[in-house]
C-alpha cells in the first residue's frame, strides 16, 4: 500500500500568480507516481485536490484593493492576506488531517500550514517536510520564523541558505532541492502569443506592484537605453496603471506592450519573445527563469549566486541596478547565438527528477 502524503496549499487552484501555489500543484501531480496524494486546497485544481474551505491570501488582496478596506487591514498587521489565509485554513485543514491521518504532512503556505502540519504531529507523531520558498529574503527574517517550528526535514534552493540554518539550528535537518519545471508544457514548440511589437522583443513576468522585489522598473530603464529593442510585460497586480505611464514615458506607446493572460497560455507568451529578464532583489529562486529557458529564451538576471545556479551558460547576469550595464548585457544576449544552451540547461531541472528526490526524502521520514 502506497504511503500517504497531504500536501497543503489553500490557494493551489484559486490563483496560479505565485511559485508556491504552483509547485504545490506540480509537487502534488509528480509525487502522486510515488505515493498517495493528497492536495489540501480552497478549490479543485486536479484530480488529487480535496477542496476544504477558507480564504486564501488571493481574495483578500483583491479586497485590498479597495483603499478603505487595505487601510483597515493593514491598521495592524503588515501582511494580512497571509495573516487572515492562515487562520480560516487552521480551523478548516486542522480537523479534517486529524481525522483523514496521512504518513507524512507537506504544508506549502508558510506558517499556516507549518501551525497546521505542527498540531497533527502533536498529535500523531506525523512528521513535517517543509520547502522554505522564502530563502534569504529580509535577511532570512521569515526562515528563522518557519524554523521556530522544527520541520522533521527542511529543503532549501542552495548552499549558501543551508549554511545559514545549521548556522542557528545545527541539528536541523536540511536537503538541498531546486524547484522543478515541466518540460513538457515549456518548450520552444508550439502555439506563440501575438503581442503586436516589433524587432527584438524582450519580456518580463511578474506582480505589478510597486513594493515588492520585482524591480520591472529597472528592466523598463534598460530597455529605455536601446533603441531597437521593445519590451513586452506579463502580469497584473494593483500598479498596472503606474507601470504602463512609466513605459509610456520611457518607450514611447510602439516599444512596450502589458498583458494579463491565463497560466495555459503563458508558454505561448515565452515562445513568442527574443530573451527573458526579471532584475528580482533577493529572489528565493525564480521558477519564471526555468520556464523561459525551457522555452529556448536566453535570460539576463541579477549577479547573485541563485541566478548563477539557475542560468549558468544559459544567459547573462550583471548588476541590473546599474542601468547602462543591463542595457549592455541586454544587447549582449540579443545578438549572440545561444543555440541549445537555454534549453540544455533547463533540462536539470525537471520536475521528475526533482520529484524523485523528494520521493527519496519523503521515503526516509
Amino acid at each position: 500500500m502506497k504511503k500517504k502524503v497531504a500536501v497543503i496549499h489553500p490557494e493551489a487552484g484559486f490563483s496560479s500568480s505565485g511559485g508556491s501555489q504552483l509547485s504545490a500543484y506540480e509537487m502534488a501531480e509528480h509525487l502522486a507516481t510515488f505515493f498517495d496524494v493528497k492536495l489540501l486546497s480552497s478549490s479543485k485544481c486536479s484530480e488529487h485536490s480535496v477542496v476544504i474551505p477558507c480564504i486564501p491570501r488571493g481574495k483578500v488582496k483583491k479586497a485590498q484593493r479597495n483603499k478603505t478596506i487595505d487601510w483597515l487591514l493593514t491598521r495592524f498587521v503588515s501582511n494580512p492576506s497571509l495573516l487572515i489565509e492562515s487562520l480560516t485554513s487552521f480551523i478548516t485543514y486542522t480537523p479534517y488531517l486529524m481525522f483523514k491521518r496521512c504518513d507524512v504532512i507537506y504544508p506549502n503556505n508558510d506558517y499556516g500550514g507549518l501551525a497546521v502540519a505542527a498540531v497533527i504531529r502533536k498529535l500523531f507523531k506525523t512528521p513535517i517536510l517543509y520547502t522554505e520558498r522564502a530563502g534569504m529574503v529580509s535577511n532570512g527574517k521569515v526562515l528563522r520564523r518557519n524554523l521556530k517550528f522544527k520541520p522533521d526535514c527542511l529543503v532549501v534552493f542552495n548552499q549558501e541558505t543551508k549554511e545559514y540554518v545549521h548556522s542557528i539550528a545545527p541539528e536541523q535537518r536540511v536537503e538541498i532541492i531546486p524547484n522543478g519545471v515541466n518540460l513538457a508544457k515549456f518548450s520552444p514548440q508550439g502555439e506563440k502569443y501575438e503581442h503586436g511589437l516589433q524587432g527584438k522583443v524582450l519580456l518580463t513576468v511578474g506582480a505589478l506592484n510597486r513594493q515588492n522585489h520585482k524591480r520591472i522598473h529597472l528592466a523598463i530603464e534598460a530597455v529605455s537605453q536601446l533603441n531597437d529593442v521593445s519590451l513586452l510585460i506579463c502580469g497584473d497586480g494593483p500598479d498596472v496603471q503606474y507601470f504602463n505611464d512609466l513605459c509610456t514615458q520611457k518607450l514611447g506607446a510602439q516599444r512596450f506592450n502589458i498583458v494579463k493572460v491565463d497560466f495555459a497560455d503563458i508558454p505561448n507568451v515565452y515562445r513568442s519573445v527574443d530573451a527573458f529578464t526579471l532584475p528580482s532583489e533577493d529572489e528565493p529562486f525564480g521558477r519564471v527563469y526555468l520556464e523561459a529557458m525551457a522555452s529556448g529564451l536566453p535570460v539576463i538576471a541579477t549577479d547573485d549566486s541563485m541566478r548563477r545556479t539557475l542560468i549558468g551558460k544559459a544567459g547573462v547576469v550583471c548588476n541590473v541596478e546599474n542601468i547602462g550595464e543591463y542595457a549592455a548585457a541586454i544587447a549582449t544576449t540579443l545578438t549572440t547565438d545561444w543555440a541549445g544552451a537555454p534549453i540544455e540547461q533547463a533540462a536539470d531541472f525537471s520536475w521528475e527528477s526533482v520529484a524523485e528526490r523528494y520521493a527519496d526524502v519523503i521515503e526516509s521520514l
